[in-house]
């Protein structure tokens, strides 16, 4: 939203900040290098009533304003919204006499209330990692490589007219975020439970998870996956077949041991979410990764929680988790994080500069040493798994990133006729669908099927590939034709679009038989 704001004319760029009902959408708040001020006022009994109990919701009301990027370009804030405001945190704590951490929940105190489609905001105080780019970079990582994880951008905290300083804006693991990334079902999501600290799933520990989305009082859908986990017999990805997607945790722990994440679940466990879709699957989802990209590096084999060591010790697991782990490090690659480092650095600079103490927590000098430190990081990071998987280290640029070779030509090569399709699913309402990449480039897939009042969209999503290769797309399908597979077969047409990083584009259609669900 930055570099688009900066192209603008003066004139037109007054006009967009003067007009915060098009000036902003969630999308745009969340893009790496947004900036946004937030303004929270809270009464005096509100300001009481948190250093009494910070963790309980106090009436308050809170207002956005967008900038350009810097505390020059600030826009005209939207209208008071009165809101549930608390703080948050445990070993980030800080009361209001320091730099306190938020939680925003809009319809706490009148209901129904969104702000631009969002029922909360989670707002970061970032004071344990002096570099201030650690959990925006892990959460890219994360999603570049297939991890269902949350989106970043940043907000300049003001409360009852006081500067709070630069803060995380973290995108809020709720219902909203859950059907933003899964779509929606005809049955709700059973639960979304967040795992607290060495919480695992052992048995007799269902009751220690904290139950953020579903029903309180039935935790059958987690019982169940603590029990597969715990027997002995078959073996560990036939017990949990159907109850975890070990796909997607392979992918979710190999990022974290990637990028340094300590403190996160494949070995405290700590900070993660476990997502069970309508059928009672399982996928997990990472939390607070501000202990990521700094030294010592962390290894990527066991000790570790529960399920990353069940996995490890089978041999069909393990092998996901391999494959995971060169994922990871091509994600990475692609990210450039040493680069993007310096970037988010930049942009925060002249916004930390408005921070005094006691809400500074820390210095130019600090800060600069742990930017420098992502790069330095990063940089290692290949070599150590080449080390690990037995294989020849890969040459690096010194920045974090390693050497390949680009596509030759400015033309998109062809996509394989073919696609692999997993009709297990289908009856869960989702489509997976496997397209060989033929490089790095962008794949976006959209898919309708033919009625009689014409085309009904199917589901659509996209993927970036960092490399050649097969690549999964997990499509939800809409509600129409989950009821039309209930009663027959149906074609499914396929429109698959790649661009390249040179910006050349070659689309592909594509017909796919579902079967009737049930169908053999």
């Amino acid at each position: 939203m930055r570099a688009a704001l900066a192209l603008l004319p003066a004139a037109l760029l007054a006009l967009v900040l003067a007009s915060p009902a098009a000036a902003l959408t969630a999308d745009e708040m969340y893009e790496a290098d947004a900036v946004v001020v937030i303004d929270l006022q809270l009464p005096p009994a509100s300001v009481a009533a948190l250093e009494a109990e910070p963790e309980e919701y106090v009436e308050g009301t809170f207002s956005l304003a967008p900038t350009d990027g810097t505390p020059g370009g600030v826009g005209e804030f939207t209208a008071p919204l009165t809101a549930g405001i608390r703080l948050k945190g445990d070993s980030t704590f800080r009361d209001l006499g320091g730099k306190a951490a938020f939680k925003v929940k809009f319809n706490e105190f009148v209901k129904g209330q969104r702000f631009l489609g969002l029922k909360n905001l989670t707002l970061n105080n970032m004071v344990q990692d002096p570099s201030m780019v650690h959990e925006a970079l892990a959460y890219a990582a994360f999603r570049a490589a297939g991890v269902p994880a949350p989106r970043t951008g940043y907000a300049d905290v003001r409360v009852n007219g006081e500067e709070f300083g630069v803060h995380l804006n973290l995108e809020t693991l709720d219902d909203v975020f859950l059907e933003r990334l899964f779509g929606s079902f005809e049955e709700p999501p059973q639960h979304l439970y967040e795992g607290a600290f060495e919480v695992d799933v052992l048995p007799g520990e269902a009751g220690e998870f904290e139950v953020d989305e579903g029903e309180e009082g039935s935790r059958s859908d987690l019982e169940a996956l603590i029990e597969a986990v715990a027997a002995t017999s078959p073996g560990f990805s036939d017990r949990v077949a159907g109850l975890a997607d070990l796909e997607e945790m392979t992918r979710m722990w190999a990022v974290e041991r990637y990028v340094g994440h300590w403190d996160g679940y494949s070995t405290q466990p700590h900070n993660y979410y476990l997502y069970s879709d309508p059928l009672g699957e399982f996928q997990m989802l990472p939390w607070s990764t501000d202990q990521t990209w700094a030294l010592p590096q962390l290894g990527f084999g066991p000790p570790g929680a529960a399920l990353f060591e069940s996995c490890f010790a089978d041999s069909a697991c393990r092998s996901l988790y391999i494959d995971a782990l060169r994922g990871a490090r091509d994600a990475v690659t692609g990210l450039d994080p040493g680069t993007e480092a310096q970037q988010l650095a930049a942009l925060l600079a002249p916004w930390q500069q408005l921070e005094e103490a006691p809400r500074k927590p820390f210095g130019p000098a600090e800060i600069a040493a742990a930017v420098d430190g992502v790069g330095q990081f990063a940089a290692k990071r290949p070599p150590a798994l080449a080390k690990f998987l037995g294989e020849e280290e890969p040459p690096s640029d010194g920045n974090g990133s390693s050497s390949s070779a680009p596509l030759a030509g400015g033309q998109p090569p062809g996509l394989s006729r073919r696609l692999s399709i997993d009709r297990s699913r289908l009856g869960r309402g989702l489509l997976l669908l496997r397209i060989d990449a033929p490089g790095p480039a962008t794949i976006r897939l959209a898919a309708h099927i033919a009625t009689a009042r014409g085309k009904a969209g199917a589901c659509s999503t996209a993927r970036t590939a960092v490399r050649a290769g097969p690549l999964t797309f997990r499509c939800s399908l809409s509600p129409l034709v989950r009821r039309h597979l209930s009663a027959r077969w149906l074609q499914l047409k396929v429109r698959i679009v790649l661009e390249l990083p040179t910006g050349a584009v070659a689309t592909a259609n594509r017909a796919i038989r579902l079967p009737q669900i049930g169908e053999k």
